[in-house]
């Protein structure tokens, strides 16, 4: 998704995004786009599970850099006639009018939380959400499903890949497929250095009022909204020290740097929205009221990514409109 700061007065209040528009933060999400690519194991915009070959009219919504739209359109399997659509918040992630062109991309400026378009509705084969996690409350992503569901054709799919705000120091931590959630009350009380990554990752979450669990429900969201679940699956993502025992191949490719700076790059201005707020805490329940305070956890963070890694996790979902 492209931006928004939490400051911002004119965005719905299901909306948030607190990253700034910023060349650093275009570089960050295509790099970040190129990993996720390798994580999925697709090598591919989508899942094998999704044909592409008989799409006519294709909708990125939260496009942000238009990286997998962009992506998307150099697929050899897709038809030559195809119509390309990218819809953001905001547009200041978009690439170069030459660029999105160059593609047959149309981009258009729009609110996921609010209803499409009319001419827009029952127009789209296949749409595609990604990592709106921190972005969407509860509240919001009803609505954004729903509004998705608007523009599908019937039998359309819906591609849906998003995150959980939470840090695990190991794979064998991770909460079960079949369970409730997460324990965020253990992992935010953690006495360590991934407690305190969790506190401002899941507290921002929590403080923002968005879907900490969002991995999890994501499939009864999308069954409630008149959609069948065709594939789902998680991804797990290590962070540091845990690439080259998890996935040499992310190291190999010169990500595992990648891997720190990037939830490092996010922590730093979560941190900061919560320190203007007063409330950002350690787990022993100490207050961090400066900014030299904030410094201190993100370098202690980022000894432990590297010193001892950790592991995070994904979903991705293709759903069908019934």
């Amino acid at each position: 998704m492209s931006t928004a700061s939490v400051a911002q007065d004119d965005i719905s209040p299901q909306t948030h995004y607190v990253m700034p528009p910023v060349d650093p933060e275009k570089d960050r999400l295509q790099k970040q786009y190129l990993m996720k690519k390798m994580l999925t194991g697709w090598n591919a915009p989508v899942p094998q599970s999704v044909d592409v070959s008989s799409v006519h009219d294709v909708l990125d919504v939260g496009a942000g850099t238009c990286a997998w739209i962009l992506d998307f359109a150099s697929m050899d399997q897709v038809p030559n006639d195809v119509r390309l659509h990218a819809c953001d918040i905001d547009t200041k992630f978009f690439p170069d009018r030459s660029v999105t062109d160059k593609s047959a991309v149309t981009t258009f400026q729009h609110d996921v939380t609010t209803p499409f378009p009319e001419d827009l509705h029952g127009k789209f084969d296949l749409a595609h959400i990604s990592f709106l996690f921190m972005c969407l409350t509860e509240e919001g992503w009803n609505k954004a499903i729903r509004n998705c569901a608007q523009v599908l054709k019937p039998g359309g799919v819906l591609l849906i890949d998003e995150a959980d705000p939470i840090l695990y120091p190991s794979l064998s931590e991770l909460p079960p497929e079949d369970a409730k959630g997460h324990d965020f009350e253990k992992h935010l009380n953690r006495l360590d250095w991934i407690g305190k990554a969790n506190r401002i990752y899941a507290g921002f979450s929590m403080e923002s009022g968005f879907v900490r669990n969002l991995t999890f429900i994501l499939p009864t969201m999308l069954r409630e909204a008149g959609f069948d679940i065709v594939d789902t699956n998680r991804i797990i993502s290590p962070i540091g020290k845990l690439c080259p025992i998890m996935r040499p191949d992310i190291s190999e490719a010169g990500l595992e740097d990648f891997t720190v700076q990037n939830p490092l790059f996010i922590f730093r201005y979560f941190a900061s929205a919560l320190l203007k707020k007063g409330k950002l805490t350690t787990p022993d329940g100490t207050s961090v009221t400066s900014p030299e305070g904030v410094k201190a956890i993100i370098d202690e963070i980022e000894e432990g990514f590297r010193r001892e890694g950790a592991v995070t996790f994904a979903r991705y979902c293709v759903a069908r409109k019934v």
